[in-house]
C-alpha cells in the first residue's frame, strides 16, 4: 500500500544478512493509493480479467456459504467454506507456496505446539514431518509457516477472540535458525530477531454485529494489554471489510506492528468483492518478507492490480487520513460509474 513505503523502508533498514545490512531494496514499481480504497499496483495480469475474477470469487464465496448451510453436520458446513476460502486465496497469491488446510503447527525438534490452524501458507521448500493417514493433513515446523489464518463462518465477540488467540500463539513461534549462515536481523517490539515471525489473521465470513466500530471494539479491547507480536495482522469479514493497523499520528498503514501503539482502521466495502481485493493485497505485501530461516533473504516482488478499490476507508477518531492522490482511471470507476 502507498504508506506501507514508509514501514517497508524502516524494517528493511533493521534487517541484516550475515550481520550486515541488507541495504535498499526495490520499492513497489508504482505508489499505492489506499486512503480512499484504491489499491493501484502494477499487475501482471490482464486488468480487465482480475476484476472479474474477484466478482466472481466473490460470488463463490457467497454462494458457497449460502449453499452449506444446507448440510446437517456443522463440520461438513466449516470444511466446504474452508475449503471455498483456500481455493480462492490460493489465486492471488504472487510467490510460491504450500496452502494447507488445518495443518499443525508443530516444532519438529522440541515438540512444541502451536495448535492446528485452519489455513497455513507454508514454503515448499519444508516438508511436513508428520502426515495423517486419515486424510492427509500434515503437521509442520513454525520455520516453513509463513502465514496462518483462521476461517470461520459468522464471528461474534468471543469467537473473533479465540480465533485471535489462535493466530497470537503461532505468530509467536520461534523460528529457529537452521544454520549459521543467511540469517536476518528483523523489527520487533523488543528489540531484534534473528527471523522473520509468522504473520497471521481471520477471515470470516460474516459477523453478528453490522458496524464497523463494534468490531473495531472487539479486536482492540482483546489486544489491549498484548505485546503487538500478537495482534492479528488482519481481520477480514466478507460482507462488512478489511480491518488492519495504521500509523495513529499519518494514517499510514502498518503491515508489521512494532509500537504498540497502532490504531485500528477499516477498509468498509462498498462492493461484494471489496474485502476479498484488500486481504489479496495485503497478503501479497505480506508474502514480500516471507522467508525460511537457513536460506538467503530475498524481497520478493510486489505484483498487484493497478486499478481496483478495496472499499471506504474508515479511520479511528483523530487520526488524519492520507492525502488523496489518486488521478487515474480506476477500473471500477469504469465498470460501476463510481467517483
Amino acid at each position: 500500500m502507498q504508506s506501507w513505503l514508509q514501514e517497508q523502508r524502516t524494517i528493511e533498514k533493521a534487517c541484516a544478512l550475515n550481520s550486515k545490512t541488507l541495504g535498499s531494496f526495490p520499492e513497489f514499481p508504482t505508489v499505492v493509493h489506499k486512503s480512499k480504497g484504491c489499491a493501484c499496483r502494477i499487475s501482471m495480469i490482464g486488468k480487465l480479467d482480475i476484476l472479474d475474477r474477484f466478482i466472481s470469487d466473490a460470488i463463490f464465496l457467497d454462494e458457497t456459504f449460502r449453499e452449506s448451510s444446507k448440510l446437517r453436520h456443522p463440520t461438513d458446513q466449516g470444511n466446504e467454506r474452508e475449503h471455498a476460502f483456500r481455493t480462492v486465496v490460493s489465486k492471488y497469491i504472487q510467490r510460491r507456496v504450500k496452502v494447507y488446510k488445518r495443518a499443525g503447527v508443530e516444532d519438529s525438534t522440541t515438540g512444541e505446539w502451536f495448535r492446528q490452524q485452519d489455513v497455513v501458507l507454508a514454503d515448499p521448500r519444508i516438508t511436513p514431518h508428520r502426515i495423517l493417514n486419515d486424510d492427509g493433513r500434515v503437521y509442520i515446523d513454525p520455520s516453513a509457516v509463513h502465514t496462518a489464518i483462521e476461517v470461520k463462518s459468522v464471528v461474534d465477540r468471543q469467537v473473533l477472540e479465540d480465533a485471535m488467540q489462535a493466530i497470537a500463539d503461532v505468530q509467536t513461534a520461534p523460528r529457529r535458525r537452521q544454520a549459521d549462515i543467511h540469517h536476518v536481523r528483523f523489527p520487533v517490539s523488543t528489540g531484534l530477531t534473528d527471523y522473520i515471525p509468522v504473520s497471521g489473521g481471520v477471515f470470516a465470513y460474516s459477523s453478528t454485529s453490522r458496524r464497523v466500530k463494534t468490531v473495531s471494539k472487539w479486536v482492540e479491547s482483546w489486544c489491549q494489554g498484548r505485546p503487538p507480536e500478537e495482534w492479528p495482522k488482519f481481520v477480514t469479514i466478507a460482507d462488512l471489510g478489511h480491518f488492519e493497523w495504521c500509523d495513529p499520528n499519518t494514517g499510514f498503514g502498518v503491515p508489521w506492528l512494532i509500537k504498540g501503539t497502532e490504531l485500528l482502521m477499516c477498509f468498509q466495502a462498498k462492493q461484494a468483492h471489496h474485502p476479498l481485493v484488500a486481504l489479496s493485497a495485503h497478503l501479497n505485501y505480506l508474502s514480500r518478507f516471507w522467508w525460511v530461516p537457513g536460506t538467503e533473504f530475498r524481497l520478493g516482488d510486489s505484483a498487484f492490480v493497478h486499478g481496483l478499490r478495496v472499499g471506504e476507508a474508515i479511520y479511528p477518531s483523530g487520526v488524519t487520513p492520507p492525502p488523496d492522490t489518486c488521478d487515474h482511471p480506476c477500473l471500477e470507476c469504469q465498470r460501476f460509474q463510481s467517483n
